[in-house]
């Protein structure tokens, strides 16, 4: 009995503190929903990439096509709120939810290792940013890749350095790597890379079970990704390749300067063709990001927390490198794992310049910490707003030309083809159909087999028409809110099959 009360009364800070970070979670996702209200996000019609996850577990739409390097985690997050109803609104509420438990449980570990006041001011830090606060309410898996990364870099920390050999830590790595892979299996593979390799460069961290739970938990991860190679694509090798060609090919690119260009939108720079970005203020703290993240490991070490911050910098460069250099356009999620883990390093900076300041100094050095991060705050709010209103008005411009398409018979059962037609197909219940990019179950013949079947309409901004379509029906149309073009074919109307005719008589 005298043994557990040490334990015990030990355990009581955690506890405390874990409660503590649990109402901050609450009181940034009550901000992060306030966000929402405030610029209309929690409305947002589904954008692209959304409709095709949420197409495969919603029973009232039909499943799109599911590209090679797709992964079906996130899709399974949406699967409880997207089996009940078909409400946006529902489901962007589920998804904030989703966000502020994750937050919460990833930034879980790190209180033991860097102390609550550091814990809590990089989830402030994190939650701040308008990328984030985006996709937090959105079906998309770069949020929660930088939840398990945040997770699994910090249980790896644990596991390092827990002398009773506990199964605890060694699970939470397992089960952190396992669900990064389940949602995305390339950043997966690079977060198992970064802590194998950390293993292996610390003698004091060569641990055998540490690496077996990085590898188990990897293994976990990939495997419904791999099955899914060989029942769909024909083998894992033939995945990777088509994984390879739908991100425009694996190869060294310089794409820092496509990364600034997006960092204030738009959400997808491909091709990043627009220029640099005329000099913004809001900038500032991006361009700043290595000299804050150098200084925060200087107090870390000051700290003796040296080989904490630098797993969590060397984290971040193995989640954040690959699409910096290795893909040749940019998007501003990519790296919001990467900014997870930075977050608590430049954490690390503000708590030790408020330590290292003395007496009235210290008041100065907060006051001075303060206003920098409320003028970031407001910059960021002020990033959100102008990118969800100008998503408000391409969503709903597609809306519109669907609702437009109804009203020429293109009606479930139907079918759209065209550049934008999965989320257009997505609003008006239809299948879609995509003859101009890498799609090897939708061919010319399959679209023409399908106008014969349901009626088809290609949406395209090319008054000129394919071969196929060169007989159909062909209309103008100008969206009222961002004033796009587009050329709309309608095929003739299918006949009726015999079977049909014959059960009228």
């Amino acid at each position: 009995m005298t043994r557990s009360l040490p334990s015990r009364e030990a355990a009581r800070p955690q506890r405390r503190d874990s409660v503590r970070l649990a109402l901050v979670g609450a009181v940034l996702a009550l901000a992060c929903g306030a966000v929402q209200l405030a610029t209309g996000a929690w409305r947002l019609p589904l954008g692209w990439d959304e409709t095709v996850y949420v197409s495969q577990v919603d029973p009232r739409v039909p499943d799109a096509f599911f590209s090679e390097p797709r992964a079906r985690g996130v899709s399974w997050l949406a699967a409880p709120a997207a089996q009940l109803t078909g409400s946006v609104p529902v489901l962007r509420a589920w998804m904030l939810l989703l966000a502020a438990a994750g937050l919460t449980l990833a930034f879980r570990p790190w209180l033991t290792l860097v102390g609550r006041r550091v814990v809590l001011l990089a989830a402030v830090l994190f939650t701040g940013l308008w990328v984030v606060q985006f996709y937090a309410g959105e079906v998309m898996p770069n949020l929660y890749v930088a939840y398990g990364a945040l997770a699994g870099a910090g249980w790896f920390l644990h596991g390092a350095q827990d002398r009773e050999r506990r199964r605890g830590p060694l699970l939470a790595v397992v089960l952190s790597v396992a669900f990064t892979a389940l949602v995305r299996p390339y950043d997966g593979g690079y977060l198992a890379v970064a802590l194998l390799a950390a293993a292996l460069a610390v003698p004091a961290w060569r641990r055998p079970r540490l690496v077996v739970a990085v590898l188990g938990g990897l293994a976990a991860g990939v495997l419904p990704w791999v099955v899914e190679a060989y029942l769909r694509f024909g083998g894992l090798l033939e995945r990777v390749r088509g994984a390879g060609e739908a991100q425009g090919g694996l190869s060294l690119h310089n794409a820092l300067g496509m990364n600034l260009m997006t960092l204030n939108g738009p959400l997808l720079c491909r091709p990043c063709t627009s220029g640099w970005p005329n000099p913004q203020a809001s900038a500032v703290w991006w361009l700043a990001l290595p000299l804050l993240t150098a200084l925060g490991v200087l107090c870390a070490a000051r700290a003796g927390r040296t080989r904490t911050a630098l797993l969590a910098v060397w984290c971040a460069a193995a989640l954040g490198v690959p699409y910096l250099f290795g893909i040749g356009y940019a998007a501003p999620r990519f790296l919001i794992p990467a900014y997870a883990l930075l977050a608590l390093v430049v954490a690390e900076c503000a708590a030790g310049a408020v330590a290292a300041a003395r007496g009235r100094w210290r008041v100065v050095v907060v006051g001075a910490i303060a206003l920098c991060l409320g003028l970031q705050l407001w910059g960021q709010y002020g990033i959100m707003d102008r990118r969800t209103a100008r998503q408000q008005a391409l969503r709903s411009d597609d809306e519109w030309l669907v609702a437009r398409l109804a009203r020429e018979g293109i009606r479930p059962p139907c079918t759209i083809v065209g550049e934008q037609s999965q989320p257009q197909a997505f609003y008006g219940g239809c299948s879609s159909q995509a003859s101009d990019r890498p799609d090897r179950t939708q061919t010319v013949p399959g679209i023409v087999a399908a106008s014969r079947r349901t009626p088809l309409a290609l949406v395209q901004p090319n008054p000129n028409p394919p071969a196929y379509a060169r007989t159909w029906r062909g209309r103008k149309v100008v969206t009222p809110r961002t004033g796009q073009v587009w050329y709309v074919f309608l095929a003739p109307a299918p006949e009726p099959s015999r079977k049909a005719g014959e059960g009228r008589g």
